[in-house]
């Protein structure tokens, strides 16, 4: 989320968005934000363990973008499994995201469930950031997400100052809207930077923190409803990185939470894998064969994966002896040991292999070599 915001001023309603001043240089987001910590879970604290809060049940993939994402296919992101979206509106009350009125309009026309946040600069005019957003929702509809107030910068300002500034911006925007706004936070932030403030425990938590293990919850919640797990996801219609978030919940579960009465298009948990090919489950790793990492299938998307930990089955290259390198699955090579075609079939190699027609164990050939 870090360089992702929302904001419109009090007059503004959803059209073109109105862009005010520069958008602040990256750095400038984080370094007064959270912590690596807080991405990372990485804790010595005596709570570490107690702290980390599984999902009760199923999750559901969403994504949170910016304009730094660029032109979003959002047909082509929910194909890819996305059933909701976060939508930067603004960094406090000064830059606009000029993408806003894009992907907000663009999620909900291909059937996701949208919902819009605004980097929270508690040193800027509160009111004013409310009022952005307010404006920019216009009339809160069963459907839609609730706004969210991205916590995560102090403006040099303490603790107990954040603390009632940021009540001012729940309220305002709750009265207004007429649902209660969701936390974007770090644990580290919220504790060491905000204080830790039990009175807000009744917005929904969007905890930030990429971790391979459950989230490290802050004090005061004991349960998460979203949480953003990664920076570098890749979706199908979203070019580059992309952050990646899940739903505690399965999708019903998620209709419910938003109060809508519509399904969204139906879960599709599978990925289609070029490298292979084919269609394959939930859970399976392939090292793709555009640029030999590791991803990972999950929910219907493709995550790169730094190892192969929590697949339920892997496709990995092969080395080939006859060509002195390392080779994509479905590769085929007539061996100099024996003469013999031979494919790769994600863990070995496999014959018989149909030089003619190109086609081994695994189906068609990515590349034949003969001798």
């Amino acid at each position: 989320m870090r360089a992702a915001l929302l904001v419109c001023l009090a007059s503004c309603t959803v059209g073109e968005p109105t862009i005010v001043g520069d958008d602040p240089p990256e750095d400038s987001v984080t370094g007064d934000g959270l912590a690596k910590r807080d991405f990372e879970g990485i804790s010595t604290d005596r709570d570490y363990i107690e702290a980390r809060v599984c999902a009760s049940g199923e999750t559901t993939l969403g994504v949170d973008v910016s304009y730094y994402q660029g032109t979003i296919d959002w047909n082509a992101a929910r194909n890819a499994g996305v059933k909701f979206a976060f939508v930067r509106l603004s960094d406090g009350d000064v830059f606009t995201d000029p993408k806003f009125t894009a992907n907000w309009n663009g999620a909900k026309q291909a059937g996701i469930i949208r919902g819009a946040y605004q980097f929270f600069r508690p040193n800027q005019n509160v009111t004013a950031q409310a009022d952005k957003m307010i404006a920019a929702i216009g009339t809160y509809e069963p459907g839609d997400l609730p706004p969210v107030v991205d916590v995560e910068a102090t403006g040099g300002l303490s603790a107990a100052t954040i603390q009632s500034r940021l009540r001012t911006w729940v309220d305002r925007v709750k009265n207004a809207l007429g649902v209660t706004p969701i936390i974007y936070t770090g644990k580290y932030f919220w504790r060491d930077e905000v204080g830790a403030p039990a009175s807000f425990v009744g917005n929904p938590l969007w905890i930030a923190q990429y971790t391979s293990l459950c989230p490290d919850l802050p004090a005061p919640w004991q349960r998460w409803t979203f949480w953003q797990y990664t920076e570098s996801g890749h979706i199908a219609g979203i070019s580059g990185n992309v952050d990646m978030d899940r739903f505690n919940g399965s999708v019903a579960e998620l209709q419910a939470f938003v109060g809508s009465t519509t399904s969204p298009p139906p879960a599709n948990d599978t990925c289609t894998s070029a490298t292979l090919n084919k269609e394959v489950p939930e859970f399976t790793c392939v090292q793709a064969a555009s640029d030999q990492k590791w991803y990972r299938c999950e929910a219907g998307a493709w995550i790169q994966k730094t190892s192969t930990t929590g697949c339920a089955s892997t496709y990995a290259w092969c080395s080939s002896a006859t060509l002195g390198r390392l080779v994509p699955p479905r590769t085929c090579v007539q061996a100099a040991s024996d003469n013999k075609w031979y494919q790769c079939n994600g863990s070995t190699w496999v014959t018989p292999v149909d030089p003619i027609a190109e086609t081994g164990p695994i189906g068609l050939c990515s590349a034949t070599y003969q001798l």
